[in-house]
């Protein structure tokens, strides 16, 4: 009994499955990484008891340069349009929160004075980012 065994130029793989999954990761990848770029430059303090939070997504972003100016998101504003922006918030959303960026040179004055204004108007889930040394 003779065995007919394929030659070996009759032997192709398949290249579509392969290039299919390649575009597939590579859209994954493209709409799952979400680059944010949009911050306000400053230079935040360092602490030993620094804690990374587990959840920051949904948090609004409020910096404070060195020169003591208020941003929500990259818009600078006043302390009194601060409290707007939040009331205005809070109204949409109760469970507001919002994480606070501060310049390691910014007085405890201008962060106190924040605290307060978020207080006045009800927002009262605060975090200050910084860095753990």
């Amino acid at each position: 009994m003779k065995l007919k065994l394929p030659r070996k130029d009759d032997v192709e793989i398949d290249m579509a499955p392969m290039i299919d999954m390649v575009f597939l990761l590579l859209i994954f990848f493209m709409v799952a990484s979400v680059v944010v770029t949009d911050k306000v430059n400053i230079t935040l303090p360092e602490s030993k008891s620094a804690k990374v939070p587990e959840d920051i997504k949904g948090r609004i972003v409020l910096s404070v340069d060195a020169n003591d100016q208020v941003y929500v998101g990259m818009l600078p504003v006043t302390i009194d349009e601060l409290k707007e922006i939040i009331s205005t918030e809070l109204d949409l959303d109760p469970n507001l929160r919002l994480m606070i960026r501060a310049d390691q040179r910014v007085e405890y004055k201008t962060s106190k004075d924040i605290m307060i204004a978020c207080g006045e108007v009800g927002a009262t889930d605060l975090i200050y980012a910084t860095f753990e040394e």
